[in-house]
């Protein structure tokens, strides 16, 4: 692994969007130079400015991980931390959480029965993991493994119902021959991902295999992986592809690994994602797409090796070109069976048996024994180079006021629109270029709101305090909120202009305190290179720094 000039962090991709108020237009103005611009002509060339750049899409943000289990020494776990199925993933919670569509495989089946003891080969996992695999941020399973099929039919179908039950979608495995090998689909940010998932028959019994009239997982034949492929090739604009091949601990792919890997992508598929052997492999690029030859153990009770307890959590960016970027996440299962996060010289040496050229961004990062908030850092490969200026458009669905009906948020061209069906529910003003738009609880009060990145002309809107006597008429950004109450969009905070731009935010609960921080890629109004990052808390009134928050 080659580590190049660190770069500063960025969120998802800090893209620079666009300018700065009249400096961007007018390049030979001076700090305090804005108020001498009119503010209608500043903000249409400012608007016209950034209608001119290229239009990008917000990328899909696929999270993968390796094996888990939820059986033997994992399920003892559970059992001496208060039966909480959910106690193996919480210190990874917020990065699986961060995907929009997160995927691993789950290497047992769920059924009720007995106690799974060490060293058994034979797993299972009660019923209770479905809903904690789901609040761990879960949306797709591989089921195409060995173990799938411990507990029988009878298991197998248990696992089909608990998935089913608690919303989360799974490839690989069937009722049917035809339902185990087809493709399952999920649509988010106008993209349409196809998963399928393939195990080498070599590991699993003859009877595990889906077959005429009889259930079980999908497996590795040339013939079907082109017919599979190809039909998702055709209905999706994006084919993951998941294998459960190699040997066992083996360090490196085997043959029959590479070969299964190019013909899946031979035959349509963007991304392959290995798992089985248990230990980190390459990555490979082949043709243009990318193959995680193995992913490691995510969740598992082998603790008799170093490599056994190492993998990778991978968050892959996917664009309609394409993958975009890979952030790699390197993890350590501790002595209690969960993943967290490794940093340091032993995250940059696990980090070498991937064969990628990553690049090094600072993040912000929560210090549980320290309780501070510190640096770490985020490695990353780029597929493709960010645009250097670029506008967003974007579209999300959500259900902001919990009538069961989710609103559709359309952002083009600096306008932001919701609707609900065909109605119109709201829209930004015509003076306001809004960059970008992010859902959830910024003042903690439990109920979500939407969060605006304003560009406008004036430091105030309507409501100027008494005291402000001139008000700055020059182009600055502006972080906007509203709550939808009762059908109408109300502003529960809405700043003047900021000190400094922000490029992009993220609410996210970092030290684990069940409260949001506000993380923003803050800029400079007269240095298009600065950007720093910097941690932010609504206080009952606004937002006020983390100490120790930015860097």
């Amino acid at each position: 692994m080659k580590l190049k000039k660190p770069l500063l962090f960025t969120l998802i991709t800090v893209i620079v969007l666009g300018g700065l108020g009249c400096l961007f237009f007018k390049t030979t103005h001076q700090p305090g130079a804005f108020g001498s611009c009119s503010a209608e002509e500043d903000f249409a060339a400012f608007k016209a400015k950034k209608l001119r750049l290229p239009a990008r899409q917000e990328p899909v943000c696929l999270v993968a991980v390796g094996d888990i289990m939820l059986s033997r020494g994992v399920a003892g776990e559970i059992r001496e931390h208060g039966d909480d199925p959910g106690f193996p993933f919480s210190r990874m919670t917020n990065y699986l959480k961060s995907g929009d569509i997160v995927f691993g495989n789950l290497e047992n089946p769920i059924t009720p029965g007995r106690e799974i003891m060490p060293p058994e080969r034979v797993l299972r996992a009660d019923p209770g993991v479905a809903a904690a695999l789901r609040d761990a941020g879960f949306t797709i399973f591989s089921l195409a493994n060995n173990h799938l099929l411990d507990f029988g039919t009878r298991g197998l179908l248990d696992t089909f119902q608990y998935l089913e039950l608690a919303g989360i979608e799974y490839a690989g495995a069937g009722k049917t021959e035809n339902e185990a090998f087809a493709a399952r689909y999920i649509e988010t940010k106008g993209l349409r991902l196809a998963f399928l998932a393939f195990c080498d028959p070599v590991l699993a019994p003859e009877a595990c295999l889906a077959g005429a009239g009889r259930p079980g997982i999908a497996y590795l034949d040339q013939e079907k992986i082109q017919a599979t492929v190809r039909e998702a090739r055709e209905k999706a604009d994006f084919v993951v592809v998941s294998m459960h091949a190699g040997t066992e601990y083996e360090p490196a792919p085997e043959l029959a690994q590479t070969r299964f890997a190019h013909l899946a992508v031979d035959s349509g598929a963007d991304l392959v994602l290995g798992h089985h052997p248990h230990v980190l492999q390459k990555v490979e690029e082949y043709k243009g797409k990318y193959i995680f030859y193995s992913l490691g153990n995510f969740v598992f009770d082998q603790k008799w090796s170093r490599a056994t307890r190492e993998g990778l959590l991978a968050k892959i960016f996917i664009s309609a070109e394409g993958v975009e970027k890979i952030e790699c996440l390197p993890v350590f299962i501790n002595d209690r069976d969960q993943p967290q996060l490794l940093e340091g010289e032993e995250a940059e040496r696990v980090l070498k048996a991937l064969h990628l050229d990553l690049e090094v961004a600072t993040v912000p990062a929560w210090d549980q024994e320290s309780q501070v908030f510190r640096e770490r850092n985020s490695h990353i490969f780029y597929a493709r180079k960010p645009l250097l200026a670029s506008r967003l458009d974007k579209e999300g669905h959500f259900d902001l006021d919990r009538d069961g009906c989710p609103e559709v948020y359309s952002l083009q061209g600096g306008k932001l629109q919701v609707s609900d069906g065909s109605r119109l529910i709201w829209q930004s003003q015509d003076d306001w270029w809004v960059d970008d738009f992010f859902l959830g609880d910024a003042d903690n009060d439990s109920i979500p709101e939407l969060n605006l990145l304003v560009w406008k002309s004036g430091s105030f809107g309507p409501h100027k305090p008494f005291w402000i006597t001139e008000e700055d008429l020059s182009v600055k950004n502006h972080l906007f909120i509203f709550k939808l109450v009762e059908g109408a969009f109300k502003p529960v905070w809405q700043s003047s202009n900021l000190d400094r731009p922000n490029y992009k935010t993220e609410l996210v609960d970092l030290d684990g305190d069940r409260t949001n921080e506000l993380v923003v890629v803050e800029g400079d109004y007269n240095d298009l290179a600065v950007q720093k990052t910097c941690i932010w808390r609504w206080n009952g009134w606004g937002f006020s720094m983390v100490s120790g928050g930015c860097q």
